[in-house]
């Protein structure tokens, strides 16, 4: 029984009264009733109840109960057609309304509520009604009346609600039981018989069982049984029976002939199926196992000689194939011997627990088969919640006219070793090879634990090939320096008490081009490569920091820190938030180490450098307008090469001191919008229109006690603008920015010469070291000679988007020059998708001309992409690049795939201008299995209308 609101009452020991007066729900077997109210009486039944008074019975004795229910309002009543249960008799008072339900309920009574209280409900008017509609129709309840007392029956959950506060959960534990099978017929021709402990069901039968009061069912189908029952449950005449008197307690069942279990998304179908009831324990013979895949979208099939459920969540099969196709023969299969694996992953996922010892499988006689060919074979592998099982990761193969013939590999290390890996840990072994460089291997692993995380990666290869690290002369078949090439790398950071932060890291690699070569994203996008130990603590609104920096990589430039140590103090307030202050402070230790190739190297003396900023605002509303008047000072000590450089970048004497002093204003007002309720377009898909506009300023103006240190002074202007609507149907309505445009003006005094790039302004990182401490370019750079700062020229900048629909997207930005009157930068893209078989980008990239040293003048460039598909078997993805300020083509690329029956397979062909390379990559995935890609995996996910 379940319902929201429960008032409970005991007369003896063995008589009870309950009253629900909001929602109702009953399950008896397969009988199911609901009403918004109900009052329910359990007596005892007249077997089995010492004596003609009513006491406490003796220790052991089973309670068997007569129950009356009474239900009133929204009376539901179902049961499914041919299903078995404890008679029962159903009175209707009045159709729809009122209902009288008297059964005998052998076993235990479960009971879920929402709140409960305890008291005598007589004085209720539910109860009266109930009570007088009892005796109109002539219905005696099952208890007689007497004095109260607190009720004692068998609680599942019951969770106490108090006034006006959340539900506590019950500290009443869900008590071990099992609801009981239900056998049903399927046809007419279904006969029952059964002696002693034992039944037989000869013709098609459907037998069901509830697991939980979620809606999980246990079905069974087959067309013959043999069903085993529990003592107490024995029938007392044998002979034939129709299985609407068949016994319902059930030990255990074998059944045969098109056997099918099924329990949630999982569907066995067997030539033979045993399974145990009490211990939910299977046998399976000839298995053909269906499961569902939720994240993915795919089932999963596995096919076994033999599976055996050994308990609640362990599972045991022989010559198991494991496959994504329904077919006999797929085309890609995983193969074992045997396997044992123990599946927690429910149950943890119910208690947020789920973690890789939630699932372990430990399978022998590993084999990776394309139709009936072993691709792969390993003798022992041991498996976790990644998918696949198979320990191989990745694989790319190709020719590429850099690197030759090539087979990179990715593979999961615990699996290939047998081991279990600890939790929080995930090692990856690379094994590789290039007919024009040599053999490579490594291993990487990545590891997170309570109050700390790191990644720890070595490479090593027998490099018998040359370099191409661009398309100049002097950047290709470069000869490394020797043949046995590599890198070490290591990052950690662990959480110390007191909101301590421990940051270490160290990086070697063997030469100056391998990370270029080798890890070119990386070395291009990726952090630089150090070797520190950085300690800070960050707390409420200040933080200070330590840290330590050494080089190992004697080929590089590279400033050490021993050590630097930062203090940070943001936005405290002071005379109750009419002033906010900002102070940051460095104190460090230099040393400037040249690389090894340097000819010309400087001074790699130690040298000490100090600066400290603070800042006083006082920020006010005047109208609309949010003003914010700052203040502040820069001083700065460098006793090594000290400050030489004026501003347009002549050299001057070295001064150890300096000092600069700044004052403006920031200021930004309230958003200026209008509402237009009668704009409607289908074909621009508009739902009315929103005008917002945000207007903002900020100056500054500097002084300083010598020129070395003169900063430009900058006023910026701008204005943002947003034209948003409505998309979306009735709850589902949306917001979106149907078009946005950003514009700001940047003047400067004494601006820079115009090698100065597309620099943008930046007020909001106002601490920047006077000087570059992290430049490689010797001798180091003033802060004003890079865009660090903020911008060095006058422009004008903008930046646009127009999404036209939710398919379709114009980008653009613009940095226009206008000293000399010229556009420094311009990208415009535009996307658009057209379901279900067109996808493209059309984009223009300018960057205007400039000397670089390498007789190159700038970029012009032109992108088109676009994915195609041509029918439900073919696909294609065609992109180029081609840059008009040179007159070539950067790069293409054009891929073709193939889909079959969960499986697809792609070959590209890839020519790089800018590396003088050419590649053709062969790639195939399985549908939903992306961890056993071979080759290129942007590709996965392509193919057909599903791609998108």
């Amino acid at each position: 029984m379940q319902g929201q609101e429960l008032i409970s009452y005991r007369l003896s020991p063995v008589d009870h009264v309950l009253v629900f007066q909001s929602g109702f729900s009953l399950s008896i077997g397969a009988h199911q009733f609901s009403a918004d109210r109900a009052v329910v009486w359990l007596g005892p039944n007249s077997t089995g109840i010492p004596g003609s008074g009513i006491t406490q019975p003796a220790s052991g004795t089973r309670i068997d109960y007569e129950a009356t229910v009474y239900l009133q309002g929204n009376v539901s009543a179902k049961k499914p057609e041919g299903a078995t249960t404890t008679d029962l008799s159903q009175t209707v008072i009045e159709p729809g309304r009122i209902m009288v339900v008297q059964f005998d309920v052998t076993g235990e009574i479960f009971i879920n509520a929402d709140s409960r209280k305890i008291g005598d409900p007589r004085g209720l008017e539910l109860y009266r009604e109930a009570f007088e509609s009892l005796q109109a129709a002539g219905i005696e309840p099952a208890i007689a009346e007497a004095e109260p007392r607190e009720i004692e029956l068998q609680v599942e959950t019951i969770t106490l609600k108090e006034p006006g506060q959340e539900a506590a959960e019950s500290q009443v534990k869900k008590p071990g039981f099992e609801y009981l099978p239900v056998l049903s017929p399927v046809g007419e021709a279904t006969k029952v018989e059964y002696k002693e402990n034992i039944g037989t069901v000869i013709g098609r039968f459907y037998l069901s069982q509830k697991q939980d009061e979620k809606g999980g069912l246990l079905e069974l189908q087959a067309d013959n049984a043999v069903i085993f029952l529990s003592e107490e449950q024995a029938p007392a005449d044998e002979g034939k029976r129709s299985t609407e008197s068949m016994p319902t307690a059930m030990q255990a069942i074998y059944m045969s002939g098109d056997t099918v279990l099924t329990k949630g998304q999982r569907t066995i179908r067997a030539d033979e199926i045993y399974y145990d009831f009490q211990r939910q324990k299977l046998i399976a013979v000839n298995v053909v196992m269906r499961n569902f895949d939720t994240r993915e979208g795919i089932p999963i099939y596995l096919r076994a000689a033999k599976l055996r459920q050994t308990a609640e969540n362990e599972f045991a099969a022989d010559d198991i194939t494991l496959t994504t196709s329904e077919f006999y023969l797929p085309q890609i299969s995983f193969n074992a011997s045997n396997v044992t694996i123990t599946d927690t992953t429910t149950t943890d996922e119910e208690q947020g627990e789920v973690s890789k010892s939630s699932y372990d499988a430990k399978m022998h006689d590993v084999r990776f088969k394309m139709y009936d060919k072993t691709i792969f074979y390993w003798p022992y592998v041991r498996s976790n919640l990644q998918r696949p099982d198979l320990p191989i990761k990745s694989v790319r193969l190709g020719y590429d006219s850099i690197w030759g013939s090539l087979i990179e590999t990715r593979w999961y290390l615990a699996r290939l070793l047998g081991l279990q890996e600890p939790e929080g840990t995930n090692s990856t072994l690379a094994l590789d090879y290039y007919s024009k460089h040599g053999f490579g291997g490594g291993i990487e692993t990545e590891y997170t634990g309570e109050d700390y995380f790191g990644r720890l990666l070595g490479y090593m290869i027998h490099d018998t090939g040359e370099d191409r690290l661009g398309r100049h002369d002097s950047r290709r078949n470069l000869e490394p320096e020797r043949e046995l090439r590599g890198r070490f790398h290591w990052q950690h950071r662990q959480f110390l008490p007191y909101n301590w932060q421990l940051t270490a890291e160290t990086s070697y690699e063997s030469d100056e081009n391998f990370l270029e070569s080798f890890y070119r994203s990386e070395f291009y996008v990726g952090k630089e490569q150090e070797t520190l130990i950085y300690l800070k603590r960050i707390e409420d609104n200040w933080g200070l920091s330590l840290l330590g920096k050494v080089r190992i990589n004697d080929f590089t430039n590279e400033l050490e820190e021993l050590p630097s140590t930062e203090f940070h103090w943001t936005g405290q307030s002071f005379f109750d938030d009419k002033l906010t202050f900002y102070s940051d402070t460095q104190v460090s230790r230099f040393r400037q180490l040249y690389a090894s190739s340097n000819n010309n190297p400087g001074s790699d003396e130690y040298f000490s450098f100090a600066t400290t900023r603070n800042e006083v605002d006082m920020p006010m509303t005047v109208g609309k307008a949010k003003i914010v008047p700052f203040v502040a000072g820069t001083v700065a000590y460098e006793d090594g090469l000290g400050f030489y450089r004026e501003l347009d970048g002549s050299m001057a004497e070295g001064q150890e001191n300096a000092w600069f002093g700044e004052t403006g204003i920031r200021a930004s007002i309230q958003p200026y919008w209008k509402v237009y309720p009668n704009v409607k377009s289908e074909l621009w898909d508009l739902n009315q229109m929103r005008h917002l506009i945000t207007p903002y300023l900020t100056a500054v103006a500097y002084t300083q006690n010598e020129s070395l240190i003169e900063q430009r002074n900058t006023l910026n202007v701008g204005i943002s603008q947003r034209l948003q609507t409505k998309r979306g149907l009735d709850e589902k309505q949306r917001s979106v920015d149907w078009m946005r445009l950003n514009m700001d003006l940047t003047w400067v005094n004494n601006p820079g010469d115009d090698s100065a790039g597309p620099d943008r302004f930046i007020w909001n990182k106002p601490f920047i070291p006077t000087i570059n401490t992290v430049s490689r370019v010797i001798p180091q750079q003033d802060r004003r000679g890079t865009d660090l700062f903020g911008p060095r020229r006058n422009y004008f900048g903008a930046d646009y988007s127009w999404l036209l629909s939710d398919t379709t997207a114009v980008l653009s930005d613009m940095n226009f020059d206008m000293q000399s009157g010229v556009v420094q930068q311009f990208n415009v893209g535009f996307s658009h998708l057209r379901w279900p078989n067109l996808q493209y980008y059309i984009g223009s990239r300018y960057l205007r001309r400039l000397d670089n040293g390498y007789g190159e003048y700038g970029s012009n460039a032109f992108t088109f992409a676009v994915t195609y598909v041509l029918d439900p078997r073919y696909t294609v993805v065609y992109s180029q690049q081609i840059d008009f300020d040179f007159g070539e083509i950067v790069r293409s690329d054009i891929t073709l795939i193939r889909q079959y029956h969960r499986l697809y397979w792609g070959l590209t062909f890839s020519a790089d201008e800018s590396l003088d390379k050419q590649s053709i990559v062969f790639s195939l995935w399985p549908q939903g299995v992306p961890g056993l890609a071979i080759g290129e995996s942007r590709y996965i996910g392509l193919g057909g209308s599903a791609g998108y």
